[in-house]
């Protein structure tokens, strides 16, 4: 038997090929989208020291000051405390509420619920304990079968606001 020689075929047109890919693909690094042009568009790149992050173009401006947003968040906090409460459990004890949004907490008293218009409402005292003060307020949330809970009052006590 004669042991058959096995020939290596480096064909030089695979060589070419690869060098080819590769100088190729040398050139995307230079061209392209360096971090320079992210730059100049305003995206956000490790490179630039204060991006510009771009807004909720739905979300409602906050054009006022920041103590009326807060005040707003509140607001829904105790609105959310009392249509939540299951007031057979409260037995007419007080219900307390906290906003880790403002930081700002308290207690809802009195909560009385009532029909009116076909509409299961309750009305209700809180009292809200934020940075720009201790507060109490009187309001009334009532229960809409088509679109839900909504605030019909709440306004601060003796501000006659409140629907009778």
């Amino acid at each position: 038997m004669r042991a058959r020689a096995v020939k290596r075929d480096a064909t030089p047109p695979r060589i070419l090929a690869c060098l080819a890919a590769i100088v190729s693909l040398g050139g995307c690094a230079v061209g392209g989208n360096a971090i320079d042009d992210a730059m100049t568009t305003n995206a956000i790149s490790m490179a630039q020291p204060s991006p510009s992050i771009a807004v909720d173009p739905f979300a409602p401006g906050r054009t006022g000051d920041a103590g009326q947003t807060d005040r707003l968040i509140d607001e829904d906090t105790i609105r959310l405390a009392v249509t939540t409460a299951d007031l057979r459990k409260l037995d007419g004890g007080a219900l307390p509420w906290a906003s880790a949004a403002t930081g700002s907490s308290g207690t809802v008293t009195d909560i009385r619920q009532t029909e009116i218009a076909g509409q299961t409402c309750r009305r209700f005292s809180a009292t809200r304990n934020a940075y720009d003060g201790v507060f109490l307020y009187d309001g009334e949330v009532c229960l809409d079968p088509r679109s839900g809970w909504w605030t019909r009052s709440l306004a601060p006590h003796g501000a006659d606001a409140a629907v009778e």
